[in-house]
């Protein structure tokens, strides 16, 4: 039985990090190890992990200065000593048999690369199952195309490839910083599956991804995805090249557009004509074809296409004042 290191960032985790850690010890595969990055927290979160790891064994804890998720991660694929690692968040949580079935699935197949489909938990408990076309094999299409979308910490990695490849996380990047480590595990690997849905997302009313974003976040996310683009253009020598740049780009174009949309909302019509005028947002208008773009996102589009201050004030007290949504 292979040791499984599973490693979760910690920053002021003190109302649910012991929460998740009960779940994990209630797994029914038991060769797994803990690997805690504190990561500068302020609250009581430390002490929670100390008491936790009197009472058992397999923890390790490692305190640092906040340095961010990103390093945090790297530093716990650097302590681990397992020949496979998974992630979790402080909140978040798998199911009891989730190792079980997940090195099982390896077992059988010899892959580097194991996923699951994951469920999103709302902030009232209610758990719904995310669609998942569960692929397998070269699958980095389908994920750039959000179909048979999975969340990261709903795998099993080799470690060996995380380390013979210098794949790890982008330091000074906390928003989407998952998107380019799995991308590029998508990109050089087959990727197997087991078809339930094993790990489970907490969402959080107080959470980054729950709450209203400010420009930086915006922006931050964008770059992780302009990024996306560029390592693919630079590694990704595969004969669909060709599909996989484009939806990268549409990727990187959507998001422009839902950041544009939120300023537009916000009566910040400045900050997009500043972002149209300093980047090549137009130069993309090819993607927002009927066959590449759904109605919903096609008109958000031609909504920012008309660069009229008047047209967009409407818009914007349409959206405040009726509930129009675009």
């Amino acid at each position: 039985m292979p040791l499984i290191s599973i490693i979760i960032p910690v920053y002021n985790a003190s109302k649910f990090i012991l929460n998740t850690l009960n779940i994990l010890e209630s797994q029914s595969y038991k060769n797994f190890e803990i690997i805690i990055i504190n990561d500068g927290s302020t609250d009581n979160s430390l002490e929670i992990l100390n008491e936790f790891q009197r009472k058992n064994s397999n923890i390790i804890i490692y305190n640092q200065n906040n340095k961010g998720v990103s390093e945090a991660r790297n530093k716990g694929i650097e302590l681990s000593k397992g020949k496979f690692v998974t992630f979790l968040d402080s909140d978040d949580y798998f199911s009891p048999y989730f190792l079980e079935k997940m090195i099982l699935r390896q077992k059988e197949t010899n892959a580097d690369l194991i996923y699951c489909g994951y469920n999103r938990i709302n902030s009232s408990g209610k758990k719904q199952s995310m669609p998942c076309h569960f692929k397998e094999g070269n699958i980095l299409i389908n994920y750039l195309d959000k179909k048979g979308y999975f969340h990261f910490s709903g795998m099993l990695i080799n470690k060996k490839i995380l380390i013979d490849n210098s794949i790890n996380f982008e330091i000074n990047c906390d928003i989407a910083e998952d998107l380019l480590f799995t991308v590029k595990l998508l990109s050089n690997f087959q990727c197997f599956c087991i078809r339930e849905h094993l790990f489970n997302y907490v969402q959080r009313t107080n959470s980054v991804m729950s709450s209203p974003w400010t420009q930086n976040e915006w922006l931050s996310d964008i770059n992780v995805r302009r990024d996306i683009l560029s390592y693919l253009i630079k590694n990704y020598n595969k004969d669909d090249k060709e599909k996989v740049l484009e939806l990268a780009s549409i990727s990187v174009f959507l998001r422009e557009i839902s950041y544009l949309i939120d300023c537009l909302k916000n009566f910040k019509y400045k900050k997009i004509k500043n972002y149209i005028k300093e980047t090549d947002f137009f130069a993309k208008e090819k993607y927002a074809e009927k066959t590449k773009f759904n109605n919903k996102d096609r008109k958000k589009f031609l909504i920012i296409k008309r660069n009229s201050n008047i047209i967009w004030f409407f818009y914007t007290l349409y959206y405040r004042f009726f509930r129009f949504r675009f």
